[in-house]
Formats: structure tokens, C-alpha cells, sequence
């Protein structure tokens, strides 16, 4: 019995077990906080892995071409604001694919404070925007001296042509401004005033005497006007790049046709078009530096960030309807 029992017992053979392929979890977080802009998953050395030179190159180059363009045409009417305008749009049609075509500091932080971007990539952009505009003041600086004679020459020119000076003596006295300092007890610019001759202006683009307060506000209404169409170009689905980059030049229009002559609306450029001046922060003269400090960087980012805010909401509010 005891060998039937045996015998007639079913044996049941388990299957082993099927392992799972390991998942990489660093690698997968990597992968998916890199598809959804990097937000609250990556680390700070994983962050700055992701910068690609390229977008930074893109920043660069883009922000010097835009400076160029206001140094050359800085002080006209309409047409000037126009051709920046346009520029603008071209420069975020080219780069835009690349880099999201910020080239302005303000644009940048406007689109951290919305959660757009990480802060490693926002100090990165800043640095390469203001790298590409002290780069352009500086090439067109020198271009500038190497097309304009100096005040200098241009009042020895005027001196020994005429034949008042004899070059020989000038030459011999350490040069003009030092011989008429000794012999005549005059400067260059004075002599210059005497003979009408004044020095070309590379650029010289300054607050409005002791009305700071009215370029503050138009400053900071055009860039509320700009932040809503940078707030169009980087919130809106649906777009061309091409409809991205008119957007982006024309709200520039809008702003600068609003604000006027001491309008910027761009803290990099300001910085390579004389927006700022160099005294002490602390002395007799503090007001004259703060003023186009707070104008220039604090106001642009505040108006920029608040229309690019507004539009932000204004558009999830209409999308949430549908």
C-alpha cells in the first residue's frame, strides 16, 4: 500500500523563477529629467553636463550681432527701430532652433522665474549674452578709431596745415597736447573749440538730466510690451519658428516705439552702449550710476518677467476653457 501511495503521488515541478532585466534608475532619470527640461531631477554636475556648446556659441554670436546693429544705428526715428526689429527676428529665426534664441539677460531670468529653464543654464546664457555684447562694443570701437582721426590729430593736422605750427617743434615739444600746454597754456579741447573741430562720437547713450524717473517708466512699459510677445514666442503650441521670430522682433517694436529714445530693454546691450556710467556708487555721484543700474537691469527684468507672466496665465486661463 505504502508502494501504491508512492507511485500514485503526482510529482509537480516548479518552474524557476524568470529574473527581470535590472533597470538602470540613474540612467532613466537622467534620460526622463532630460526630456522635461531638467526640472527637480538632476543633479548640479548632471545639469551643467547637459549645457551644450553649441546653444552657448548660438547666445553669443546672436547677442553680438544684435548689439552691432544697435551701436551702428542708435539715435534714429522709426526706420532704426524697424531694422532692429527685424534683425532680432531674423537672429531668433537662425538661433532659435539652437539655443531658444534668448539674447537678452532679462529674456533669460524671465524664463527661469516661469520655470522654463534651470539655473545653470540661466548663468550660463547671462555670461555668453554679455561676453557677445562687450565683444561687439569692443570690435566697433576699434573699427571706429581705425576709420576716425582722434581729436588730437585732427587739431595738429588743422595747426601745421595751415602752417601756425611747424611739425618739427611739435614734434620735439612731446607732442600737441603737450606743446600747447606750454607754450599757449591750452588744452586740446580748447584749441578744438577755437577752430570748430569736434571729436566723432562713438557712442553716447545717456539718461535724461534730472528726469530719470520718466525713462524709468518708459523703460519699464516697453518691456512689459516685450515680455508679452517673448511670453507668445516660448508659451504658445503650435508655432513656426518663423512665427516665434516676428513675434519676439515685432513685441521689440512695440516696446521700443512706446518707450523712445532712452529705451533699451536689453541689460547686455545697455552695458556696450554706454547705458551706465563710470562713477563712484558710493560718493557725491551715487544716483548717477544707480539710476541706469536699476533702469537699465532691474526694471527691464521686472517688466520682461511681468509680461511674459501675465501672457503665461492669460494663455493657461484660455487653454483651461477649451
Amino acid at each position: 500500500m505504502a508502494t501504491k501511495r508512492a507511485s500514485s503521488s503526482k510529482v509537480t515541478k516548479k518552474r524557476p523563477a524568470t529574473k527581470k532585466p535590472a533597470v538602470k534608475v540613474a540612467a532613466k532619470t537622467t534620460i526622463v529629467a532630460a526630456k522635461t527640461g531638467g526640472k527637480e531631477k538632476l543633479t548640479f554636475s548632471e545639469k551643467v553636463a547637459l549645457l551644450r556648446p553649441g546653444a552657448l556659441i548660438a547666445e553669443f554670436f546672436g547677442t553680438f550681432v544684435l548689439t552691432a546693429t544697435v551701436i551702428n544705428l542708435t539715435g534714429g526715428g522709426l526706420m532704426t527701430m524697424m531694422a532692429i526689429a527685424l534683425i532680432l527676428a531674423m537672429l531668433v529665426i537662425i538661433f532659435g532652433v539652437v539655443s531658444g534664441g534668448h539674447l537678452n539677460p532679462a529674456i533669460t531670468i524671465a524664463q527661469y522665474v516661469n520655470r522654463k529653464i534651470d539655473g545653470v543654464k540661466t548663468v550660463a546664457y547671462i555670461f555668453a549674452q554679455v561676453l557677445g555684447a562687450l565683444a561687439a562694443f569692443g570690435v566697433l570701437l576699434g573699427l571706429f578709431n581705425a576709420s576716425f582721426p582722434s581729436l588730437e590729430t585732427q587739431v595738429y593736422d588743422a595747426l601745421t596745415s595751415s602752417g601756425y605750427l611747424v611739425a618739427a617743434d611739435v614734434d620735439e615739444g612731446g607732442g600737441i597736447a603737450a606743446y600747447l600746454d606750454e607754450m599757449y597754456k591750452m588744452t586740446v579741447d580748447e584749441v578744438a573749440q577755437q577752430l570748430g573741430i569736434s571729436a566723432p562720437e562713438f557712442i553716447d547713450h545717456k539718461m535724461t538730466a534730472d528726469k530719470e524717473w520718466v525713462d524709468l517708466l518708459f523703460e519699464l512699459v516697453g518691456a512689459i510690451v516685450f515680455g508679452l510677445g517673448v511670453g507668445y514666442a516660448v508659451c504658445a503650441e503650435k508655432k513656426c519658428q518663423v512665427k516665434t521670430g516676428l513675434a519676439v522682433g515685432m513685441s521689440l517694436l512695440a516696446g521700443l516705439a512706446i518707450g523712445g529714445a532712452t529705451v533699451i530693454l536689453n541689460p547686455a546691450v545697455a552695458a556696450a552702449i554706454g547705458g551706465f556710467e563710470a562713477v563712484n556708487p558710493f560718493g557725491t555721484d551715487a544716483m548717477t550710476f544707480w539710476w541706469p543700474v536699476f533702469t537699465y537691469i532691474g526694471v527691464t527684468i521686472i517688466g520682461i518677467t511681468a509680461g511674459f507672466t501675465v501672457y503665461r496665465l492669460a494663455l493657461q486661463d484660455a487653454l483651461s476653457e477649451k
